[in-house]
C-alpha cells in the first residue's frame, strides 16, 4: 500500500463553542430609561406644578400652569370699587375698566419657587408657594370715570370766590373746597393709589388731598394766606405754657382780595388783644372749676383777687410781629398779676392751698393733693348781709395776737368825732390772725364760740370771717406763710 502523502491533511469534525450571555446590556437599558422618566418630569413640572402644591392656599397639585392662570384671572370678574373723596362717590366694577389680574405673571411668580430639576426628591414633599396678584386694567376708562366731578368742580371754582379756597379747620390750613378741588384732580396721583388700592385688595379708593394738583393762580392765593396762617404763636405766661394762637384765629385777621392779595388786618390783632385775649387768659374775679382732691367737683364764683392778669395791648404787639414773620414762634405774655398755673377757667392756683366749703361749714387744706388740714368752722351770716366772700384769694396777713375791730368801732383811747355814729361796732381780740381778703376778712379763732360747724352760721353767724376753735386756728397758723391761695365756694 502506497504511503499516504506527506503533507495531506487531516480534518476532523469541529464542534461549536457556546457564546456567553452580554448582561452589562441591561443596566445600560435601565439607565436609559431612568434618563427618559427624569427628562420627561423636567419637561411635564416645567409646566406643571408638584404634587401637595398650594398657591396662596389655592391647591394645584399636578396641575398645569395654565389652570392657575386662568384662576386668578377669574377672580377679578367680581371685583366691585368705589372712589370716595370729599363731597364725591364713584362706583366701578371690573368691567367698566377692563380689570383683570395678570395669569402669566402670576403664574411665573410661583413656578420660580419650583425647581422641576429636583421633581424627583421634591416629589413626595409638600410646597406652599406664594404669588402676589398683579393688576391690570385700561386707565384712560378709568380716568374717564372722573369726568362729571372734574366738571362739577370746575363750575363751582368760576363761581365760589378766590378760587374756592377756605380755612380748614381740621388741617388748621388754607385749601380748596370740597367743591372747587375736584376741577384739579391729577391723572398719575389717582392711577398710583388705585394701582395700591387693587394691589392690597381694597374696594374702597380714597381719594384724598395728595390726588389733587393746583394751578400757579390759585397756589399763589394759598401760599399768601399759608405764609400768616402757619405763623402759629405759642403764649406763655411767667414762664408757664399758656395757649397756642393757632391758624384758625389768625385766618379771622386776614382777607383774601380780589386782585388775590391777602391782608393781615393789624387794627384787628391790636383789638382782639386787650378784648378776646384777656377774656381768655385772665382769671381774677371769674368763676372757675376745679375737682378737689377728695373728688368733688366744684365750682368757685367769681370773686377774690387771686388769678391771672394780663397786658392784653402789649401782647397784641408781640403777637403781630409774631404772625408777620411767617414762621411759628414763642412769645411770653406781658402781665400785671401772675398765678401759679395757666388753666383758664380751671384751677390757676397752686396745690398747696385752704379750701372752705360754706356748704359744709368746713374748711381743709391741700398740699400737693394731700389733706394735711381740717377742721369745722362758722362763716358770715347770710341774713344780716354779712356773708363770708366768695372766690380765690390770697394769704395777706399773717400774724398773732391782734385785735379785730369793725368800721365806725371806737377802739381803745379813741374818740368818736362829733357827728359819727358807732353802728354795729365790735371789737375783738384773736391769737392767730391770717387775712385773705385785703385785710378785711380772715382766719381766726373765736374762743367766744363753744361749738363750730352745722348750721350755726344761719343763725350765730360771723361778721364774714372764718371761725375755728383754738387748736385748729394754731395748726393752721403754722401750717400757713404770707401768698398760700385760700378758696371759698359753697
Amino acid at each position: 500500500m502506497a504511503d499516504a502523502p506527506k503533507h495531506a491533511l487531516i480534518t476532523e469534525e469541529t464542534q461549536d463553542v457556546p457564546k456567553k450571555p452580554r448582561l452589562w446590556i441591561i443596566p445600560l437599558v435601565l439607565f436609559a430609561l431612568a434618563v427618559a422618566v427624569y427628562g420627561a418630569g423636567v419637561v411635564y413640572f416645567s409646566t406643571h406644578f408638584l404634587p401637595n402644591t398650594t398657591v396662596e392656599g389655592d391647591d394645584v397639585s399636578l396641575k398645569p400652569t395654565s389652570y392657575l392662570a386662568d384662576l386668578v384671572s377669574s377672580r377679578s370678574s367680581s371685583y366691585r370699587g368705589t372712589f370716595q373723596g370729599k363731597g364725591f362717590e364713584i362706583p366701578f366694577t371690573a368691567a367698566d375698566i377692563d380689570f383683570t389680574y395678570d395669569g402669566e405673571k402670576y403664574v411665573n411668580e410661583a413656578m420660580a419657587q419650583q425647581n422641576a430639576l429636583l421633581w424627583p426628591l421634591e416629589f413626595n414633599n409638600d410646597h406652599v408657594l406664594g404669588a402676589t396678584p398683579v393688576p391690570v386694567y385700561d386707565a384712560d376708562k378709568l380716568w374717564g370715570l372722573f369726568s362729571p366731578v372734574i366738571a362739577q368742580g370746575k363750575a363751582a371754582q368760576d363761581e365760589l370766590p378766590h378760587r374756592g379756597i377756605v380755612f380748614d379747620e381740621e388741617s388748621d390750613h388754607y385749601i380748596v373746597s370740597d367743591e372747587a378741588r375736584t376741577a384739579m384732580l391729577d391723572r398719575d396721583a389717582v392711577i398710583a393709589k388705585t394701582d395700591d388700592a387693587l394691589d392690597a385688595h381694597k374696594s374702597i379708593i380714597e381719594i384724598g388731598q395728595d390726588c389733587y394738583g393746583v394751578d400757579p393762580e390759585t397756589q399763589a392765593i394759598l401760599d399768601a394766606a399759608n405764609f400768616y396762617a402757619d405763623a402759629k404763636v405759642h403764649l406763655t405766661m411767667n414762664g408757664v405754657d399758656a395757649i397756642d394762637v393757632d391758624g384758625r384765629q389768625i385766618s379771622q385777621w386776614l382777607t383774601i382780595n380780589d386782585d388775590g392779595t391777602v391782608t393781615l388786618d393789624e387794627d384787628a390783632v391790636r383789638d382782639w388783644g386787650p378784648g378776646g385775649l384777656s377774656d381768655i387768659l385772665d382769671t381774677v374775679g371769674k368763676p372757675r372749676t376745679y375737682t378737689r382732691p377728695d373728688g368733688e367737683e366744684i365750682t368757685v364764683a367769681g370773686g377774690g383777687p387771686y388769678g391771672w392778669l394780663i397786658n392784653g395791648a402789649e401782647a397784641a404787639e408781640l403777637i403781630l410781629e409774631a404772625i408777620k414773620t411767617g414762621k411759628p414762634q414763642t412769645v411770653e405774655v406781658p402781665t400785671y398779676q401772675n398765678a401759679a398755673k395757666v388753666d383758664p377757667g380751671g384751677q390757676d392756683w397752686p396745690d398747696k392751698y385752704i379750701d372752705v366749703d360754706i356748704s359744709e361749714q368746713h374748711a381743709r387744706m391741700y398740699v400737693d393733693g394731700e389733706l394735711v388740714w381740717e377742721t369745722d368752722i362758722v362763716t358770715g351770716q347770710p341774713n344780716l348781709n354779712r356773708d363770708t366772700p366768695q372766690g380765690v384769694f390770697y394769704v395777706s396777713e399773717h400774724e398773732t395776737d391782734v385785735t379785730l375791730y369793725s368800721q365806725g368801732t371806737v377802739r381803745e383811747g379813741e374818740r368818736l368825732e362829733e357827728g359819727e355814729v358807732a353802728e354795729d361796732g365790735w371789737i375783738s381780740h384773736v391769737d392767730f390772725w391770717i387775712a385773705y381778703d385785703r385785710g378785711e376778712r380772715g382766719f381766726h379763732n373765736a374762743d367766744w364760740r363753744w361749738e363750730f360747724g352745722g348750721d350755726i352760721y344761719t343763725w350765730w353767724g360771723s361778721h364774714g370771717c372764718i371761725n375755728m376753735d383754738y387748736e385748729p386756728a394754731r395748726e393752721l397758723y403754722e401750717l400757713t406763710e404770707l401768698g398760700d391761695a385760700v378758696v371759698i365756694h359753697e
